[in-house]
């Protein structure tokens, strides 16, 4: 099958992931041509993938101070929306033109999504960011719009589609309803291969593995290394320099995957990557999630709920001093983790896929609707935002005056 693959450009942990994902598809004769932008084209060039990529236009997340901020996204979003519209709608039309693809695979990138809705192509969704609408019990957030934001952009992000694959560590905490626009397949979260590896060589060197990509957390960082002189830590992406008890180093992913391997626990932030590699390599986790992401806040609630670690709003020497005393406890639970690599995600891929491709449309006029499908939405396009543009400019003047 020709399969148009859309992944998130935000962060690294969608495109990591969906690499496996296309190789995997590659290497049983499936044509995959990838949907990405932001960090997704620099993980591309960075690892020297040779996939067939297109770089498009995305969503971006806006930080200040290690924070998100909501409405500056919502903002830059709106903002944004037309002219990226109209230019993705125009890729589109030459994709679906030039590689007429048979199906459309999506990893929380919504374009391509609304694209395999707008002409019929089966979709597939292949995420875990639609866990936050569908938990059978949720974590406070930090604020009313760190909630509302994250299951806004979830329902905005991602369509009905033929499958939703939901990668999740505590399948347990999920609310599985029939009636629900999701219909799920529920398998455990996708484990890079070097992880898979590691994990058969996994030791305990007494000492605790610091991740953290904001810099508004060094000092915070700082103060919980000189508190507990008696640890020792070894830190990646954080501006420190080396203490008795704490070595910095620079980010080498080999290194890094060597050090999770043998680390006692980790402190990171909610990412569900770096979370989902501890879980499966029996690695404690401390998580602070960046605030102003629920979707952190989620991963840290359920690390917690499941007795693999503690989550915290801040680095309070308390909770820290707390999962420290309680190490050999959280080793227990993580024992009780079980997954056999991918298998059980690969083995539901592919038979997902001969579904999909037992109904795939094969008649000639089928291929013709769809290709000319997108004309006729370019244009009414067109003449929809030549209508809205004075309004939209009028209200967007009024909404930056709150930044």
């Amino acid at each position: 099958m020709k399969i148009l693959y859309g992944v998130s450009g935000h962060g690294n942990g969608h495109i990591t992931r969906s690499s496996y994902i296309i190789r995997l598809l590659e290497s049983k004769g499936h044509r995959i041509k990838v949907l990405t932008y932001g960090q997704g084209v620099k993980y591309i060039k960075a690892s020297g993938e040779k996939f067939d990529y297109v770089d498009i236009s995305g969503f971006d997340i806006y930080y200040r101070d290690g924070f998100v901020r909501n409405y500056k996204t919502f903002y830059e979003f709106v903002k944004r929306l037309p002219l990226n519209s109209a230019k993705q709608l125009f890729i589109f039309f030459r994709v679906v033109y030039d590689f007429k693809p048979h199906i459309v695979i999506s990893d929380f990138e919504p374009f391509s999504q609304l694209l395999a809705k707008s002409i019929g192509i089966p979709l597939v969704d292949i995420d875990n960011n639609i866990a936050v609408n569908i938990l059978k019990d949720n974590p406070d957030p930090s604020s009313y719009s760190e909630k509302f934001y994250t299951k806004a952009t979830v329902n905005l992000f991602v369509r009905k589609a033929k499958y939703h694959f939901l990668l999740a560590f505590a399948p347990e905490h999920i609310e599985v309803d029939e009636d629900k626009k999701y219909k799920l397949i529920i398998v455990p979260p996708i484990i890079r291969n070097e992880i898979i590896e590691a994990g058969k060589k996994v030791e305990d060197k007494k000492f605790i593995l610091v991740y953290q990509t904001s810099n508004s957390m060094v000092e915070r960082i700082k103060k919980l290394t000189e508190k507990f002189e008696k640890i020792n830590f070894i830190a990646y992406k954080v501006s420190m320099e080396d203490r008795a008890n704490l070595k910095v180093k620079q980010f080498s992913n080999t290194e890094f995957i060597r050090d999770l391997a043998s680390c006692s626990g980790v402190i990171t932030n909610g990412g569900f990557t770096l979370i989902s590699e501890a879980i499966y390599l029996k690695k404690p986790i401390y998580s602070v999630p960046i605030k102003g992401q629920y979707e952190q806040r989620v991963n840290g609630y359920l690390v917690e709920k499941m007795g693999y670690g503690l989550t915290s709003n801040d680095f309070e020497e308390e909770r820290f001093e707390k999962f420290i005393n309680n190490l050999d406890s959280y080793k227990k639970k993580l024992s009780d983790y079980s997954q056999d690599g991918n298998k059980e995600f690969e083995k539901k891929l592919f038979t997902a896929l001969n579904l999909v491709n037992k109904n795939l449309p094969r008649r000639y006029h089928d291929v013709i609707i769809a290709s000319i499908i997108p004309i006729i939405q370019i244009n009414v396009l067109k003449f929809f935002f030549s209508k809205i543009i004075p309004v939209y400019k009028q209200q967007m003047v009024k909404l930056k005056s709150r930044f």
